[in-house]
């Protein structure tokens, strides 16, 4: 559930969208201008912004937009046009907009335009603070997730100069050649970043990536020499897959080290999926699948590339066709064999059939998540408890038959209708993988799932499941979603000076649990509770047994 606020002047039009996000359990405001939107969002907070270009009033959609960025920095937002723009495109592009929309369009396309843009993580700030004014051994660990500024300025200028490379060509302003173009130049400093990546080149990459950034605006690429290992037709296909919305800009950041390193693409299923996704051969006309049953399931709509050797489909239990998850459809050859076997032992996925020479795997952490049916505004201490008190319980009992998992997230939680949460993956499987990986790269800021432990201590203990437990109360307090980028990363160092100022400011909103969920954070094992059982009596007394 998300709070969306519409700016559309034609009322028929913003109706229709009204109601239909509401169908998705999406709270909706609406407004016909900036000054209206800009009321509104000056007197609650919005998860999403969808704003035409032409409304009412002197200021169109994207400077609304970019004013609204201002009151609210993590609002996400899609701009939707219907007319010819050749200004619009850029100016949305340079503020960094999420998405958008040539109307006319399907309304599916727009549906799925906001499933895409709510999922994905909040920005990250300008630049992260550095913890210095930590002392001893967390010093050393907080600058081991801090390493310096340059990296910080390099993930950001990156990003931000591979969302405008997208939205351009969503909004058909860049076209094919002067994008495979500009693609070719990307290849260029991508590669320079995986293979000369030091510390000491970090700031000339921030360089190369905002010249890169400033030239994309300009449309006008320059320098740019034909590649040795993207041929027109593979482009033209990964062209046409931004365009319809199957590729987003993740797996655009991912592209060219999965293009260029064959090793990386077996790191794990989603790697492999997404080299698939945007590199696959095949002309995207049909789809073998769609519309089969697989174990009462009905592949409903296909969410990957076209022909691709992997396929990602949403899905509709048959009994329940309201209520759906999502199957990946891996072929039953040799070379996917470990990467099905890995899936199925870390729980992140179940094998529902082997049929047609394909393996379909059943991940049951969408739809009836928590992360999905979490409302937007989030829950009061109390009701946030009774919602998770029975996932305490269940990870208490996993405790006492000797497991652990140090790694797990809102997604891992169902929520069924009229039924208590249930943690539906509880594996040591992801905590050891983020530990490995970020031993051997410079990725330490993405991994936020993890224990604080990770970085350091090779495998979980239940401490690091009380750390993970109590990020997902902070979590459900607060909507799923962080008031400040950087408390993502703070979190990871609760108890040194620094970050117990971050979070100070949002401490009187977890009252009467405040104490509680800095004991149960704290980035230091040994200063949690001595067991989960003593922290579930804590919650149970400071909120009388959940009531209220």
């Amino acid at each position: 559930m998300a709070k969306i606020l519409i700016v559309e002047d034609d009322l028929l039009f913003r109706q229709t969208l009204e109601t239909l996000l509401e169908q998705f359990s999406h709270s909706i405001q609406g407004a016909e201008s900036a000054d209206e939107a800009l009321a509104q969002v000056k007197a609650q907070p919005f998860d999403l912004l969808l704003t035409d270009v032409r409304i009412a009033g002197e200021v169109d959609g994207v400077e609304a937009m970019g004013r609204i960025r201002k009151l609210q920095p993590q609002i996400r937002s899609i701009i939707m046009t219907g007319y010819s723009d050749v200004d619009a495109p850029v100016r949305a592009a340079g503020l960094q907009a999420d998405d958008y929309l040539l109307k006319p369009f399907k309304l599916q396309m727009l549906i799925q335009s906001v499933e895409t843009v709510l999922a994905q993580e909040a920005r990250p700030p300008k630049i992260l603070s550095r913890l210095t004014s930590a002392p001893g051994q967390a010093a050393s660990k907080a600058l081991r997730w801090f390493y310096d500024a340059h990296l910080h300025q390099l993930e950001e200028q990156r990003e931000q100069a591979m969302r405008q490379f997208y939205l351009l060509i969503r909004s058909k302003r860049l076209n094919l050649a002067n994008a495979l173009a500009f693609f070719t130049a990307w290849e260029a400093i991508e590669l320079d970043f995986l293979k000369n990546g030091s510390p000491q080149r970090w700031a000339q990459l921030v360089q190369d990536y905002h010249r890169w950034g400033k030239q994309l605006l300009e449309l006008q690429p320059t320098g740019c020499r034909p590649s040795e290992s993207i041929t027109a037709p593979a482009f033209e296909l990964l062209y046409a897959r931004i365009q319809s919305g199957v590729l987003q800009v993740q797996h655009l950041l991912k592209g060219v080290h999965l293009l260029h390193f064959p090793e990386a693409r077996k790191q794990s299923v989603e790697d492999f999926c997404t080299y698939n996704w945007l590199w696959g051969e095949g002309s995207d006309q049909g789809d073998p699948f769609l519309g089969i049953s697989v174990k009462g399931y009905k592949l409903v709509r296909q969410r990957s590339g076209g022909n691709s050797a992997v396929r990602l489909y949403d899905a509709e239990a048959e009994t329940l066709p309201q209520e759906g998850d999502r199957i990946l459809c891996l072929p039953a050859a040799p070379e996917f064999e470990s990467m099905l076997t890995s899936e199925i032992q870390s729980q992140r996925a179940r094998l529902l059939q082997t049929l047609r020479e394909h393996h379909f795997l059943f991940y049951s952490s969408f739809a009836m998540s928590l992360r999905a049916k979490l409302p937007g505004e989030g829950l009061n201490p109390r009701a946030a408890w009774q919602l998770l008190r029975p996932v305490f319980l269940q990870v208490a009992e996993f405790h006492r038959e000797g497991k652990v998992s140090g790694s797990f997230s809102l997604r891992d939680i169902d929520w069924p209708p009229g039924a208590p949460c249930t943690l539906n993956n509880f594996s040591d499987a992801g905590y050891r993988d983020a530990h490995l990986q970020l031993q051997k790269s410079h990725s330490q800021l993405s991994e936020f799932s993890s224990a604080p432990e990770v970085l350091h201590q090779p495998a979980p203990t239940p401490a690091s499941d009380q750390a993970v437990l109590g990020r997902l109360l902070f979590e459900v307090i607060f909507g799923g979603k962080y008031p400040d980028y950087s408390l993502r990363a703070h979190l990871r160092m609760l108890g040194n000076p620094e970050s117990n100022r971050a979070f100070a400011p949002y401490m009187e909103r977890l009252k009467p649990i405040a104490m509680i969920f800095y004991k149960l954070a704290h980035a230091e094992p040994a200063q949690r509770y001595p067991d989960l059982t003593a922290a579930i009596e804590a919650m149970d007394s400071a909120t009388d047994n959940g009531c209220g």
